[in-house]
């Protein structure tokens, strides 16, 4: 099972800037993956980044892209180096089509040697900042690299390939079910589905039905009236509220989808709980697998 990072983006940036700095020995990051492109510049030692099953040796001066979603692992060996996460949710506001992409820096080209400039720039001011506005140059430089990343190095996703795996249904199924887990109390364009997946928007949709034995959108909905249920019957969370938080523009919604899976309206089966307390009564608060 792969590690899903979270990212606490910076105040005032639009991402999260680290330093990584192990001058006495070897540091590494187990296999793991998470929503934001992430950018890496080795400012000295070695570092070495797997992915696709395939061993990258970076050194000082080498700069890498991993584009959103990618399972991956580091080890560094007295390696100092700057890692840039930029957050999903702002890369979205510009381009919202991120998923059907991946990002290259090829060898030898101007997009690199730029990537490379705007990294040790960037570098220079986190080890060392030079006034209160720091984080104003950080900002500027993130928003450069940002659009030569989105203008010049993206290469558009051709098949349905997991990065960094083999395709297992099982796991998929995991990523799929977690992701929506954690956002279902918001909008999930299938876009984003497809980028976990690894895939372009065309096939997330035939492949998620394959992997969880029904649509997109029926899942979902199963999910959100299963938290708003839970919080209106279990924690006297008011009807109207429980679906607004649980990711229902509005209450009829949810009363829909209530009578649509579970038979009842959300009222009708409260009522059925408290004519049944002190009594063993079924009440829909699990999804069938």
């Amino acid at each position: 099972m792969y590690v899903h990072q979270t990212i606490e983006y910076d105040n005032n940036l639009p991402g999260k800037i680290r330093l990584f700095d192990s001058p006495d020995g070897k540091a590494s990051l187990e296999a793991h993956w998470h929503e934001e492109i992430e950018l890496i510049y080795v400012d000295s030692g070695t570092l070495f980044v797997t992915v696709n099953d395939a061993e990258h040796e970076l050194k000082r001066g080498d700069v890498m892209v991993l584009g959103a979603k990618t399972i991956h692992s580091m080890t560094g060996w007295e390696a100092r180096y700057l890692s840039v996460h930029f957050s999903d949710l702002f890369v979205r506001s510009y381009f919202d089509a991120i998923g059907d992409y991946d990002f290259e820096l090829k060898e030898n080209t101007q997009a690199r040697r730029e990537m490379t400039l705007l990294m040790q720039k960037l570098l220079a001011i986190e080890q060392n900042a030079f006034d209160t506005y720091s984080a104003l140059a950080k900002y500027s430089l993130m928003l450069k690299i940002l659009r030569l990343l989105l203008t010049r190095c993206r290469t558009e996703k051709v098949t349905c390939a997991s990065v960094g795996r083999k395709r297992d249904p099982a796991s998929d199924a995991q990523l799929v079910r977690r992701y929506i887990e954690e956002n279902f109390r918001r909008k999930i364009p299938i876009s984003e589905i497809a980028s976990v997946l690894g895939c372009t928007r065309a096939s997330a949709t035939a492949l998620f039905k394959k992997l969880m034995g029904k649509s997109f959108t029926d899942y979902t909905t199963e999910v959100r009236v299963r938290h708003a249920l839970d919080d209106y019957l279990t924690h006297d969370v008011p009807v109207c509220e429980a679906a607004i938080k649980n990711g229902f523009g509005h209450y009829n919604y949810f009363t829909s989808a209530c009578r649509k899976y579970y038979g009842a309206s959300p009222t009708a089966l409260k009522k059925a709980k408290r004519q049944n307390q002190g009594r063993a009564v079924s009440l829909p608060v699990e999804i069938p697998a």
